[in-house]
């Protein structure tokens, strides 16, 4: 975690206002303090409150500066409580700010001392008086920690679910990867038996077979110089099945068990010989979108829109609003940066973002990609 900005926000300088007018009102109308005092009490607190928004980035210096005014307040005043919610206020704030657990130690050790010259000038025991003010100054401590270290959790969580993401997504990638040189090696192993079984008495047709050869191997190059740049993979997660390029987009959308709440609208066609890692992408990148669309929007219709051009697939998803309030799954938004990853891998593009009307759309750019090492 980084340390939280030292700027005074709309919170902090509610919470200092309200400080400040429960320090006034304890000059004004507890009877404890001094009478002729008064004013130079309500000045002090004024001072305190001014520190607490020019100097607040000097988190210890600002702590020190408060309790030493505190501890003068109560020796001219006579009243132990009338600037405590200013120091309660630095004091949350120095833990809130700052990661370095030494700050708990200093603020402790500040309201210690601080209690004790309240105790001093209480009419109570000292003890009691002592603990009580050391209780008050070291609540709003236990508050900033308590706080701090829940965001540490929110963020170390966060972190995790965007790394398991991550992760899962390449092992996705390699999973594709395993089908795709799976297929191409059988192709190959078939073609070369051909080839040698006939290369005496039909040399034709081991020329096709080891023609066929060449162009399985070639397509197999493609896919490996198109998906091994995203694998980062770690073997201890297991390998999840994705849509493979032998499937439709129709295929996808039944396996994502929305099929009678999405619309696929095609366009044309693959041009002959297209690699998979084309047809793959774009089905990993609808397969994607249809899962979003389930998990924040609900059972809501949705198009998947296909348009194939000269150069590569346009693809379009767009689902329709939430029929009803919901409250959407909490996201972060890696799935987005999976799909934009794997079309930008071969060239491609992603842009999406809310409608209108309160639905959402994404739409991608995956250019065609021919064995051989050329686009179409």
């Amino acid at each position: 975690m980084t340390h939280t900005t030292a700027r005074t926000g709309r919170a902090d300088l509610a919470a200092l206002a309200a400080g400040l007018a429960v320090s006034i009102g304890v000059f004004v109308f507890d009877p404890d303090v001094l009478a002729g005092r008064q004013l130079l009490g309500i000045a002090i607190a004024a001072v305190a409150a001014v520190l607490l928004v020019v100097a607040g980035r000097f988190g210890r210096v600002t702590v020190a500066a408060i309790g030493v005014l505190t501890v003068v307040t109560v020796a001219w005043t006579s009243s132990p409580v009338a600037l405590a919610p200013m120091l309660a206020l630095a004091l949350f704030r120095l833990v809130r700010r700052s990661d370095d657990r030494s700050v708990i130690w200093f603020g402790s050790v500040v309201a210690i001392v601080v209690a004790a010259f309240g105790a001093l000038a209480g009419g109570e025991s000292f003890w009691f008086e002592w603990a009580t003010y050391s209780a008050v100054f070291l609540l709003p401590i236990a508050a900033a920690e308590a706080r701090r270290s829940n965001l540490r959790r929110r963020s170390d969580a966060v972190e995790r679910q965007v790394a398991e993401r991550l992760q899962a997504e390449r092992l996705r990638i390699a999973y594709d990867l395993h089908d795709i040189v799976s297929h191409s090696l059988s192709a190959i192993t078939v073609q070369s038996g051909i080839a040698v079984h006939v290369l005496e008495r039909d040399p034709a047709a081991a020329r096709t077979a080891l023609v066929d050869i060449n162009q399985a191997g070639r397509r197999s190059l493609d896919e490996l110089r198109s998906l091994l740049g995203l694998l980062r993979s770690d073997e201890s997660v297991p390998l999840r099945p994705v849509p493979a390029a032998t499937t439709t987009v129709s295929d996808v959308v039944t396996a994502v068990g929305h099929s009678r709440q999405v619309q696929v609208v095609e366009d044309g066609h693959y041009p002959a010989g297209v690699a998979e890692s084309t047809v793959v992408t774009v089905h990993r990148i609808v397969h994607e979108c249809l899962v979003n669309v389930a998990r924040h929007a609900g059972d809501v219709p949705a198009i998947v829109r296909l348009r194939h051009a000269d150069g590569g697939v346009h693809l379009t998803v767009s689902n329709d609003a939430p029929a009803t309030a919901r409250v959407a799954a909490p996201g972060t938004g890696i799935g987005l940066v999976a799909i934009r990853e794997r079309a930008e891998l071969l060239g491609g593009t992603v842009h999406a973002g809310p409608t209108d009307n309160g639905g959402f759309t994404v739409r991608a750019f995956v250019p065609y990609q021919i064995p051989g090492g050329w686009e179409a």
